[in-house]
């Protein structure tokens, strides 16, 4: 892979210098989205990468104990993101006709959901599948309908065989924020697709659940599935390739 071309277009953005957030300061991924606009890059949750064959991911910090996501995926099970709202989730106070369901959990621990039961994550390798276990305060497990198999899971992730990973730094000026990029790492040599299922099973890659709903806008008061997401810490990239380059300040 090549990565002379966004090695280039990234010092061209990092010369243009500290740039005006023109999304929401409430959006989360505000960086990363101004990032990719200067790069001409659509926002998306495509199966492709970003740009000439990366993906590409900005945080305000590599060392930030934040997790990143890594792609979104639907359960291989009939039982799906809806199940999951309907029979897991809780009533929203200011929508209470609907149901909001959002979690992260791991295969090497329960979570406590809501007070009211608990789940994590299985690997169950003679199936080839993984799980999301629910079980009551007991430890005893009432349901795992859902799941991903190997193969979809292998299969989402090779957006992921090339990554371009950006810094920013960030400021607020006159009530505008505003976004610096400083400093930039490609990641190449791919090898989840012999180990995610192992960085999952060791609980480094993590699940969300992002049932929510519609806060404002035309939708405002709509249920707002955001794409359940397999997720890591940033330090934890680098396991899932054999080569980086860091680009410094």
């Amino acid at each position: 892979m090549n990565s002379n071309k966004i090695i280039t277009e990234f010092l061209r953005i990092k010369a243009m210098g500290w740039l005006v957030n023109t999304r929401s300061d409430n959006n989360d991924g505000a960086a990363g989205n101004i990032f990719e606009d200067h790069l001409g890059v659509s926002e998306n949750n495509l199966m492709e990468a970003d740009f000439e064959g990366f993906e590409v991911k900005t945080k305000q910090k590599l060392t930030s104990t934040s997790l990143m996501s890594l792609f979104t995926k639907k359960p291989s099970s009939t039982f799906d993101d809806s199940y999951m709202r309907d029979a897991w989730g809780i009533q929203d106070p200011d929508y209470p006709d609907l149901k909001t369901f959002n979690t992260t959990i791991s295969a090497t621990r329960w979570s406590l959901i809501y007070q009211e039961f608990k789940m994590k994550v299985s690997v169950d390798r003679k199936s080839k599948r993984i799980y999301i276990l629910r079980a009551d305060l007991d430890g005893n497990i009432i349901d795992r309908n859902v799941y991903w198999d190997f193969s979809d899971i292998i299969n989402g992730a090779k957006k992921l065989e090339n990554m371009f990973y950006v810094n920013a730094e960030v400021k607020v000026k006159n009530d505008r924020k505003y976004f610096l990029f400083t400093d930039a790492i490609v990641f190449t040599d791919y090898i989840g697709h012999t180990n995610f299922i192992d960085l999952v099973e060791e609980g480094i890659i993590t699940y969300d659940n992002r049932l929510g709903i519609y806060r404002s806008g035309d939708k405002k008061g709509m249920a707002h599935n955001h794409g359940g997401g397999f997720r890591i810490k940033p330090k934890n990239i680098e396991r899932l390739y054999r080569n980086k380059i860091e680009i410094k300040k």
